[in-house]
């Protein structure tokens, strides 16, 4: 992790950089707190360059990736608290606490959604239904996404295995071949663990769907189907999982729905199956 303040970083190399770098830069010195909403390719159309461009900048900067630099200028420009306190003054404000959430809430399922494509989702549930097993991997709290899914896939029939554990994914690797559907959550795109297997799963030739906030990371190269999410008002330093979780959660319940509108009799005999043992 670099020390130095990453203003002081760019203006030790800023007029040496070309006309695209030197755009991004005057974003990330002029507006930082936009750009913590933004992941690689939204920033990159702001500045009129691909999102290469913008992942090789951070590089340059010294940080591993896009991700990295976003926690450093987080680190220098805010705090856990400020997307919840008032504008001016000082204390806490229960109600503005309350209406902030929703309107983050509200913001990144319509944002999610809206991003959504029906050919992507389609493919995926046909991949998903015509493969032997779904496995599906997820660390942290986005290990909580990933149990979701596998419950809601597994009441359709759909079979799925989902281990906590990456020791028991890596053991795991090995029954899997290109006849296999590998689904995995990371809100980053960068986590280790993450990252490791999915290149793993690509020497095999698995499919890779990657459920992730940002275009240009490790993950989404090295996935087949990428699914995007995007939260409203996540900082890189935050109190806990927010909004991401919200807009992994939505990605769960729009890939179950038209996963079972695909064969909507086949779909109801598994959950009357499922009810008769439940109730």
């Amino acid at each position: 992790m670099l020390n130095d303040d990453y203003r002081k970083i760019i203006g030790r190399i800023y007029s040496k950089l070309g006309a695209k770098k030197k755009k991004i830069a005057d974003i990330l010195l002029n507006n930082p707190e936009k750009v913590l909403e933004k992941n690689a390719n939204r920033l990159a159309e702001d500045c009129g360059c691909d999102q290469a461009t913008v992942v090789r900048f951070a590089q340059q900067l010294g940080y591993n990736g896009y991700a990295d630099l976003k926690l450093a200028i987080a680190r220098t420009n805010v705090t856990p608290w400020q997307n919840y306190e008032p504008k001016s003054g000082s204390g806490s404000n229960f109600n503005l606490v309350c209406d902030r959430l929703l309107q983050l809430h509200t913001e990144t399922l319509k944002r999610t959604l809206n991003n959504a494509k029906e050919e992507i989702l389609t493919a995926l549930t046909e991949k998903i239904s015509s493969s032997k097993k779904v496995m599906i991997c997820g660390s942290g709290t986005s290990r909580l996404a990933a149990e979701d899914l596998n419950v809601k896939l597994m009441r359709q029939g759909i079979d799925t295995i989902c281990f906590p554990d990456p020791q028991m994914w890596k053991t795991f690797l090995g029954y899997l071949d290109e006849n296999n559907v590998l689904i995995l959550f990371s809100h980053s795109g960068e986590t280790p663990e993450i990252v490791e297997f999915a290149g793993a799963a690509r020497k095999k030739r698995i499919y890779i769907t990657a459920i992730t906030g940002f275009e240009g990371s490790p993950l989404a190269e090295l996935s087949d189907c990428l699914l995007l999410t995007e939260c409203s008002g996540e900082r890189s330093i935050r109190l806990g999982a927010m909004t991401s979780r919200t807009a992994q959660s939505v990605i769960v319940d729009l890939l179950t729905v038209w996963l079972s509108m695909k064969d909507k009799k086949q779909a109801w005999d598994f959950l009357e199956k499922s009810y008769g043992f439940t109730k």
